[in-house]
């Protein structure tokens, strides 16, 4: 039987994953070739320049939306009002509309890496928070087999969305529940695996609770604006062990008590900035540098992170972000090219930062044990060198 348009793009995408290193374990890429991400994409959004958000119906997709489904790109599912936690405007309207997103379907590259992060096995019971379109939730049923996968989710419409998105396939039966994710689900504990989908500021106490003993926990987490990355680790006797595996954006986890919004609060210098060429100016010219400006100046400020600094980020709606950090008056802002500091402690602030980085070896954040539990949050510990 030949397949569609868009079942050849799915197999396309697999192989582009395979290539590029995201799925190698053959049980996950039997799951990927198995489970069309266009089955669970009725509506997609995408931002116009000026006119807010733009409903594309994807249930009849042609060239251009099969495209952008399997495009290597997180896709926006839903969108509200930040006053307004839902919207009753029907999924397939084509209009404009201003608002945030509340819920997409995950970058495939990003989602096949948790997955393998995860290292699901069959007969594993998992616990997925955030169910979004359940698009990860029947990856992980075709792997682990019906019944194994239990999947929680605040939003009301987007569990219904799911169950009818589960529903194309008889043969996966995932167990869905409405409630807040930070609680887990005590009821259907312990778990072998437990996978956030959702962005969140610590590892709630509850996850680790309803482990099993050896249990993994993927989740991604903010530790501080613009600083997010997906954590991966081991739970035993409730305590979390692990460390950051990647860079890593997603929408923030929520209760139904919260609202979508933005946070538009820019950060403002305390003075006057003046710049400064900085140690690293010219390195990130050249044509091939080892390490990207980007990923060099997270290295920097994650390290200031754990030195207790306070760290600032501003970012724009190009994509453009800056750095920076503040401890007392002091403050400094990082680009390619130099420094900017308000002050002269703002000028020790960066040289001490600098100096004390380059002495422990310029460690990358990934190269830093990360512990939890149920009593405190995560706290990093001392870093480990040769994971470069």
């Amino acid at each position: 039987m030949s397949m569609s348009a868009a079942d050849v793009a799915n197999q396309r995408m697999v192989d582009r994953l395979i290539a590029e290193g995201a799925l190698s374990s053959l049980p996950l890429i039997a799951a990927f070739r198995s489970i069309p991400r266009h089955r669970f994409l009725d509506c997609v959004f995408v931002q116009q320049r000026s006119d807010g958000w733009r409903a594309l119906n994807t249930r009849e997709p042609e060239e251009k939306e099969i495209a952008l489904m399997y495009a290597d790109r997180a896709l926006i599912t839903r969108v509200a009002k930040p006053s307004e936690p839902e919207t009753d405007e029907p999924e397939d309207s084509p209009t404009d509309r201003q608002g945030v997103p509340i819920s997409s379907s995950s970058q495939p590259s990003l989602m096949a890496e948790m997955l393998e992060d995860l290292g699901p096995a069959p007969g594993q019971r998992v616990l997925e928070v955030g169910t979004g379109t359940g698009y990860n939730a029947a990856l992980l049923a075709h792997i682990l087999g019906p019944g194994c996968v239990h999947s929680v989710d605040v939003d009301t419409t987007v569990l219904t969305e799911a169950a009818k998105h589960l529903g194309r396939f008889p043969e996966i039966a995932v167990h869905l529940r409405h409630g807040d994710g930070r609680d887990g689900w005590p009821e259907m504990a312990p778990f072998d695996r437990i996978m956030v989908t959702a962005a969140t500021p610590d590892l709630e106490p509850a996850w680790l609770a309803q482990m099993n003993d050896g249990g993994v926990l993927v989740a991604p987490i903010v530790l501080a604006p613009g600083m997010a990355f997906v954590i991966r680790g081991e739970v035993k006797q409730g305590i979390f062990r692990g460390s950051l595996t990647r860079g890593a954006y997603f929408m923030p986890l929520r209760s139904e008590r919260e609202t979508p919004g933005e946070d538009n609060d820019m950060p403002t210098a305390k003075g006057t900035l003046r710049s400064q060429p900085a140690p690293w100016a010219g390195w990130f010219d050249r044509q091939r540098p080892r390490q990207g400006w980007s990923s060099f100046v997270m290295d920097l400020v994650f390290y200031g992170w754990l030195r207790g600094l306070e760290v600032l980020h501003s970012g724009s709606s190009s994509g453009y972000a800056s750095f920076g950090l503040a401890s007392g008056d002091g403050e400094c802002w990082f680009s390619s090219e130099d420094w900017q500091v308000n002050s002269d402690a703002g000028q020790r602030l960066a040289e001490s930062l600098w100096q004390d980085w380059l002495d422990i070896g310029g460690p990358w954040p990934t190269e830093w044990r990360l512990t939890a539990s149920q009593r405190g949050a995560l706290q990093p510990s001392v870093a480990e060198k040769g994971a470069k």
